[in-house]
Order: C-alpha cells, then sequence, then structure tokens
C-alpha cells in the first residue's frame, strides 16, 4: 500500500470554495516501484471524517476525481476535528483541517422555496394564494438577527435596482428571523395576507412598460439588522389577478369622409435591453479587474486565457490568438455556453464580446480564441475602455443561475398543493368518518416487486434510489432477485469471486471505492449505498429492462438492450492479458460469463448440452444474447409481481404489543423491547444509532408468577437493524428455549470474552409460526454475557453492553445471577419444564 499526498490548504475558511488534489509521495522515490501508466491509476475516491466525542464518523457526501472541491460550512467549527481522506487502489492518504473562521460575517445566497419547502424553479408561476419561504445561508453570524424584505421587481432584466424599487416594499415591517447554528435564517411569506401585493405592484412599472403585465415579479432582500449587510434572492413571478390585455385600438372615420390614404410610418425599433450575465453561472476573471463567481454546482472548476506552454496570461493585445482553458468535474461530453464579457468597472456595466456553445470532452479541455479588433469595438463604452479592458469568462451549463429566480405570480396558476403533514402554511385536519393510516410501510412501500423478502426499511432505501436515478424501483428489484436468486442477501455468492446485492466482483467493488471483503460485512441497507454508486454511472444509456440489468450484468453492453441479437457473452471469445499477467476485465468477463450464468440458456438444446459438458468445466461453443437475458429478467420481474409484501411491519407491530399468553405448568421468559431515545454509542467498529435497541426480561415460574426481573439487556446485532439477515438485532417471535437449557460457560479462551465466564440461555425460532423469528430462517440466538473483561480476563474499566452477532446481550453478574436461579428453581421442581421465549414490543 503507498501512501498518498494531499495537496490543498488545511486551514480553510467557511463559506469559501477550496480545491484538493491527489499525489503520490513514495512511488518516485522507490527505485524498484514500478511506474504506472496514468491511464490504469484507478479514480481518486475522497470523503471526509469528523471527530466526535465517540470517535471518527462519516460527515459529508463522498467525491471522486483527482481534484475535488469542498467547502465547509458554519457548523464545521463546531466538530472535534475534521480530515479529509483520499483513497486510490490500495493506495490511503489523509489530510487534517482546520476550519478557520471567516474575516467578516456575510450572508452568502438566498433561496425562495414553496409551502412544502422545496425550491421554486426558475419561471415557475405562483398564485397570490401562495406561500413564499425565503431562506438565508450565512457565514459567521451564529444568533444575528436577519430582516427579510418582500419586493415587487420594476427594474428591466434580472437585476434589482434599489432606487426604481423603493416604493414597491410589500411588507412595510420586515419579517425578522435569526441564524442557526447551521447558519441558516429563514422568513414564510403568505400572498394571501398581503392584501395591497397586487395594487403596490400595479401602481408602478419598468421603464418602457405600459402596465404591468400578466405577472409581477417579486424578490426577496435579507439584511442583517446590526450590520450593512444585504443579499437578493432571484425574481419569482406571480400572476397579475387584475391585468386585462389591452384591446386594439379602433379608428372611427366620419361618414362621408375619405381619407387620404397616408404613407404607412415604420415605428423605431423598441430598444433591446442589454445582454447581462447569468447570475448563477461560474466566472472566472482573465484580466486583474475581471468578475469572479464559483459555480454552485461545483462542475466548473476554473476556466483562463493561458499561453502555449500552458501558462495563465493576465494581458493580451487585440488580435492575438489565445488558448480558453477550462477545467470541469463529471462534464465529459456535456455541452456549455461560453461567454466572453468586458467589464467597466466605473459603470458597473457588462459587454458581451464572445459568446459559443462547445462539448466538453476532457477534464481539462482547449479552445482557441482570436481576441479580435472587433471584439475590443463591442467592450468599448467610451473613457478608459478605449485603451484598457477587463475581461471574464462565463461558463453556462444546465441553465443554473445563481440570483435567486423571479416569481411569475397570477391569479389563474395553480396554488402549489401543500403536502400531508408540518408545512408552513396549514395542518390538514382529518375529515369526519375516516379513519387516517399511520402505516407509512402500507402507504407508500406497498406496491414494490419481491417486497415480501425485504424489510420496509430495504424498500424505503430502494425507492429512493430509484428516485434519484430517474428509474422505475421494480427494475431494481428485479435485478437484485436475478442475482442474488431472490435472497436479497448482501453476503450471496460469499463462496465466488461475485458478492452481494448485484453480485460485486473485484473490480467493480473498486469502482465504488470499496472491497469484496467490506462488502460482505454490510447490511443489505449499507450495501444499497454502493449499489447506487455503480448504477448511477450508466444511467444515461439506460434504456429498457433489459438495460438497466446489463448495467449489473455487464455494464459496457448498456444501451444495446433492444438488440436481441447483440452477443454479450461468448465461451469461446478470446482470452486477453494485461502486461501483469491478469486476464483484462472485459476477455474475462465475455469469455468466463457464458458458463458462469446458466440462467440464461434459452436456446434448444442449449442447456443439455451445458450439463453434458461439465457446467462450468464447459469449453465448448456458446454464446449468450440479448434476448436470453431479456426473457430471464422480464420472468424475474413477472414473478415478482406475486412476491409484494402483504404482512406490514406496522400491523405486526400492533399484534405484538399484546401481552403473550403464558404456557401453563413451564417456565418462561419475556423480554420486551424498549427504545432509549438517545444515540448508542459502542465502542466496537459499528455504526452509532440514534436510537439504541434495548430491553427488558421477565422470568414467569410455572404458577406465572415473575420471579426474575433483569432491567436492562441489548437487543442488537453488528449486521444492523435488518432483523431478517443473519447477525443483525434479534427478530421478534416466539422461540422455544431447550430442554437442557443453559450451555455452560468457558473459564478461558475465546468464548469466554465472547459470551463471559457464566452459561448462556438457548432458544430456537418455532417453525410454522409464520413469525418474523421463524421467516427469518436464523437460529442460535442467546442470551449470555461478555466483552466486559479485558484479555487477562480483568474486569473491564467501564465496562458497557456491547453489540452480538444476533444474540442478547446482558452484565456478567446478572447472566451469574440467572444461571443461579434456574439451578435452585430445577433443584425446587425438577419435574418443570422450559417452556417459550417471547420477544416482543
Amino acid at each position: 500500500m503507498g501512501n498518498l499526498t494531499i495537496i490543498g490548504n488545511d486551514k480553510p475558511v467557511i463559506g469559501k470554495q477550496e480545491m484538493y488534489s491527489v499525489s503520490t509521495i513514495n512511488g518516485w522515490m522507490n527505485p524498484l516501484q514500478p511506474i504506472k501508466n496514468p491511464l490504469q491509476v484507478p479514480q481518486a475516491h475522497w470523503e471526509v471524517m469528523v471527530q466526535t466525542k465517540t470517535g471518527w464518523r462519516k460527515g459529508g457526501s463522498d467525491k471522486e476525481g483527482q481534484m475535488v472541491p469542498y467547502i465547509f460550512g458554519q457548523k464545521s467549527l463546531f466538530h472535534k476535528g475534521i480530515k479529509i481522506i483520499v483513497r486510490q487502489g490500495e493506495d490511503y492518504g489523509e489530510l487534517i483541517v482546520h476550519p478557520q473562521r471567516a474575516k467578516e460575517p456575510k450572508i452568502t445566497r438566498v433561496e425562495l422555496l414553496d409551502a412544502n419547502y422545496k425550491p421554486i424553479p426558475k419561471g415557475k408561476k405562483l398564485s397570490y394564494k401562495d406561500t413564499i419561504i425565503a431562506r438565508a445561508y450565512c457565514v459567521e453570524m451564529f444568533e444575528m438577527n436577519i430582516a427579510f424584505t418582500l419586493w415587487e421587481d420594476d427594474a428591466q432584466g434580472e437585476g434589482h435596482n434599489p432606487t426604481i424599487n423603493a416604493l414597491n416594499k410589500i411588507n412595510p415591517v420586515p419579517v425578522l428571523s435569526r441564524v442557526n447554528e447551521k447558519g441558516m435564517a429563514e422568513a414564510v411569506f403568505r400572498l394571501p395576507f398581503y392584501t395591497m401585493a397586487v395594487l403596490i405592484a400595479n401602481a408602478r412599472t419598468a421603464s418602457g412598460d405600459k402596465s404591468e403585465g400578466a405577472t409581477h415579479e417579486y424578490y426577496v432582500t435579507a439584511d442583517v439588522v446590526s450590520k450593512h449587510i444585504q443579499k437578493a434572492s432571484p425574481n419569482v413571478n406571480v400572476v397579475n389577478p387584475t391585468y386585462n390585455p389591452e384591446p386594439p385600438r379602433k379608428r372611427q372615420v366620419p361618414k362621408g369622409d375619405t381619407p387620404t390614404p397616408a404613407k404607412p410610418k415604420t415605428p423605431p425599433a423598441p430598444e433591446k435591453p442589454k445582454p447581462k450575465p447569468d447570475g448563477n453561472s461560474a466566472k472566472f476573471p482573465v484580466t486583474t479587474g475581471g468578475k469572479k463567481s464559483d459555480d454552485p454546482q461545483g462542475k466548473i472548476l476554473s476556466a483562463e486565457f493561458v499561453d502555449g506552454k500552458g501558462n495563465k496570461l493576465h494581458s493580451s493585445k487585440v488580435g492575438a490568438t489565445v488558448i480558453m482553458k477550462i477545467t470541469a468535474k463529471d462534464m465529459k461530453n456535456k455541452k456549455v455556453t461560453v461567454k466572453i464579457w468586458e467589464e467597466d468597472n466605473i459603470k458597473w456595466t457588462n459587454d458581451k464580446i464572445f459568446e459559443k456553445d462547445y462539448e466538453l470532452l476532457y477534464d481539462k479541455n482547449f479552445i482557441w480564441v482570436v481576441l479580435t479588433k472587433n471584439m475590443f469595438i463591442e467592450g468599448n463604452d467610451g473613457g478608459s475602455d478605449s485603451s484598457r479592458q477587463d475581461y471574464f469568462i462565463e461558463v453556462i451549463h444546465n441553465d443554473i443561475s445563481v440570483n435567486s429566480a423571479v416569481m411569475p405570480v397570477s391569479i389563474d396558476a395553480t396554488p402549489t398543493e401543500v403536502e400531508s403533514g408540518n408545512s408552513a402554511t396549514m395542518v390538514k385536519e382529518p375529515k369526519q368518518g375516516k379513519t387516517l393510516s399511520s402505516c407509512i410501510c402500507k402507504e407508500q412501500y406497498k406496491d414494490l416487486i419481491w417486497g415480501e423478502k425485504v424489510s420496509c426499511e430495504f424498500r424505503k432505501k430502494v425507492i429512493q434510489i430509484a428516485k434519484r436515478l430517474g428509474k422505475d424501483p421494480n427494475l431494481l428489484m428485479a435485478g437484485m432477485a436475478l442475482e442474488t436468486g431472490k435472497t436479497f442477501s448482501p453476503t450471496a455468492g460469499k463462496k465466488t469471486s461475485y458478492v452481494g446485492l448485484i453480485q460485486f466482483g473485484d473490480s467493480a467493488a473498486e469502482s465504488v471505492g470499496t472491497t469484496r471483503a467490506d462488502l460482505l460485512k454490510m447490511t443489505a441497507i449499507q450495501q444499497l449505498d454502493y449499489v447506487e454508486k455503480y448504477l448511477a454511472k450508466k444511467k444515461d444509456k439506460i434504456n429498457t429492462l433489459t438495460d438497466f440489468y446489463l448495467s449489473i450484468l455487464m455494464p459496457v453492453d448498456v444501451g444495446r438492450g433492444n438488440q436481441p441479437n447483440h452477443v454479450v457473452f461468448d465461451n469461446q471469445y478470446p482470452l486477453a492479458y494485461k502486461k501483469n499477467g491478469k486476464l483484462t476485465d472485459l476477455s474475462k468477463s465475455r469469455h468466463y460469463g457464458y458458463r458462469q450464468n446458466p440462467t440464461f440458456l434459452h436456446e434448444e438444446g442449449e442447456k443439455k448440452r451445458y450439463e453434458n459438458g461439465g457446467k462450468k468445466e464447459y469449453d465448448g461453443e456458446g454464446k449468450t444474447y440479448i434476448w436470453e437475458i431479456e426473457k430471464s429478467i422480464s420472468n424475474f420481474y413477472e414473478e415478482g409481481k406475486a412476491h409484494k409484501v402483504k404482512t406490514f411491519e406496522c400491523q405486526k407491530s400492533q399484534e405484538q404489543k399484546i401481552q403473550p399468553t403464558l404456557e401453563k405448568g413451564v417456565w418462561n421468559v419475556i423480554i420486551t423491547e424498549k427504545y432509549t431515545g438517545s444515540k448508542c454509542t459502542h465502542k466496537e467498529k459499528t455504526p452509532i444509532r440514534n436510537n439504541c435497541r434495548r430491553g427488558k426480561m421477565e422470568v414467569y415460574d410455572h404458577s406465572g408468577k415473575i420471579v426474575f426481573t433483569i432491567k436492562d439487556c441489548l437487543l442488537e446485532g453488528i449486521a444492523g437493524e435488518d432483523r431478517m439477515i443473519t447477525d443483525s438485532d434479534a427478530p421478534f417471535g416466539i422461540y422455544q428455549i431447550a430442554s437442557s437449557p443453559f450451555i455452560m460457560g468457558s473459564s478461558s479462551g475465546k468464548k469466554r470474552t465472547t459470551y463471559g465466564p457464566n452459561p448462556r440461555l438457548a432458544f430456537e425460532p418455532i417453525k410454522g409460526t409464520g413469525d418474523e423469528a421463524d421467516k427469518s430462517g436464523r437460529s442460535a440466538i442467546r442470551i449470555h454475557g461478555g466483552r466486559q473483561e479485558t484479555e487477562t480476563f480483568e474486569p473491564r474499566k467501564n465496562p458497557d453492553l456491547l453489540r452480538t452477532k444476533g444474540c442478547i446481550r446482558i452484565w456478567d453478574s446478572e447472566a451469574k445471577q440467572f444461571y443461579d436461579w434456574w439451578v435452585e428453581y430445577h433443584k425446587n421442581n425438577p419435574n418443570v419444564k422450559p417452556g417459550k421465549l417471547t420477544l416482543k414490543k
């Protein structure tokens, strides 16, 4: 494993974007180290870790690339420590960063949201019945008051002119809001409340306009009460309820008069408004006085003029040919519009002197531009412009805009539908005679195919992933059903070269920043994050059900799902080798894919020939076509419709709240689940949970009397909260206690470390009950102590109940008391047998 060094500012200022890049520090100094081909170097995977009282945890989203941007927000100042980690194949590096307070408080931007707290799309028309929420993002302003004001905009274009709009203030008294610890402040504007808004909006018009037109444009300003800091939102359009289109004027000619035909006059062409740079685009100065504005999406990293050697140019001459260098991230084969503007720093205006569309083919793109005399003339407004001009480059992609959008508001626009639940406008009351269902699993996640095979949480996450990918979630379920043999187990294929929900191989795992070994340690819920990363790479080429499955099976063929005779696997495909002697991924997959996927053998006589030839040892002729894959995945899709969820977890919960019936004549155990409501922080390497799952254990004798109680036991497993998989939390249900109920403890060795020195209670799920324990197929769930001693079996300082591999953990002292109780009880009641153990809510 090599060491990587991260190049970048280890003392970033909050609110300011910083760039971080990676380089190898030991590869060049070691003469025995082979020099890597840059084309074969794996993608760098970045993540940020934050330190809390209980250790390091992940913070923020992952990034990929040799150079990535990071902006540390206000809340980063509250963490005990922050480090940036980069992995490149087997190489690793980290950089401890110490975010610094900004020297000056500032409002970075103002965003406009609808009543559901969703961003208002640019150009969307709102109704005067709607609610607008303004959110200000601030730096170094915690607990400071922000004054929000709603304005009607009469200035031409997208800019806001305070002089023109001075009389257009909608709310005379500003709405005050305090900046929270995350650097945000919000204000709610209910348009129905401002009954004078229409009159104010119609009172004045933009220069050159006869009326306000069909819509009014509104924007919001945010001011710091104690300091002169202001930030304006983009405009939004509100439909004008009083607007009536002016009918065409008719001239009446007196009877008997015949007018002399007049020569038609050509009306003067209306003066076109001067173009302005897009408020939300990336802008980069190419001269010392040029404008600077970062790309809010972080995709356009820089744009500059360079010479033939790649050195940045700070000045040039008319007639010179220069190279425009555009550095981007995740923009390969994407089109952008590039504009060059001349900026007048006295008049504060911009003159567009160049505009052209380009396709970015690489992360670093070089475009030749001639600085013509006409460009210089276009930028000349007189004065200093006649001898020297300042330029900046604007790069626009995906129609993004930095300024808050103009809101069109009208009387006939459909009001925004407010989602049920908490909102800025209302909380809906249930109608008389209707009972509201509280089962979200039944309401939102019930129609997913193969849904009965997975938990509610798993179904929820699949739907969220599919929404982000823009695909049908049933496609993902069908693909995982085929890959895991209908088990949906994260450990499927653990004894083979391909594992998990979509059968990750080494290369596929590495491409999303993990390994097969690490994937096998994850829960199904955790592994879905890596499934999403893998599928996102090809999402734009997925057109059919088969394409979706090909993105899992053979990504190189995604997009060929509509070519039935395309060959995906060929048992006689020639094998090719890399310089290191290993097979290339493509030839390995094409060649061995045929014999490793017998489920696609649909040609007549093909399966028999494959079986007679030794199955996976078969080396004869054989091909897998798109139509065969389509047939298989379609079968799984159709079969999955019969396996939609029928019993919902919320229904189970209601059933499990009922007090279980105690068997008479035997002794029984009842464990009642209870959540602490606080974080469950364990010292072993398992994720921190926000709500710790514990339990209370009560032992009943043969007469139904409580004879022994353990008030605190831990019900959590290291594999997570999906109780249907091995090593996860103990599942609900009824278990049969073994006839010899206790397994003897160990005085030394690994078993004593794991289970403690005392005997452990043995019980098994009862088959055929249909409860969660039965359906999980799990076994060997025990109640035991353990992990409360050192390796030399001395008591640990400040011990804790640590998670198990699916069992129930109790304190060692109470494990001894439990066993001692049973010894005494069995001595006095030798004919009373063990009964049931019930784990319930």
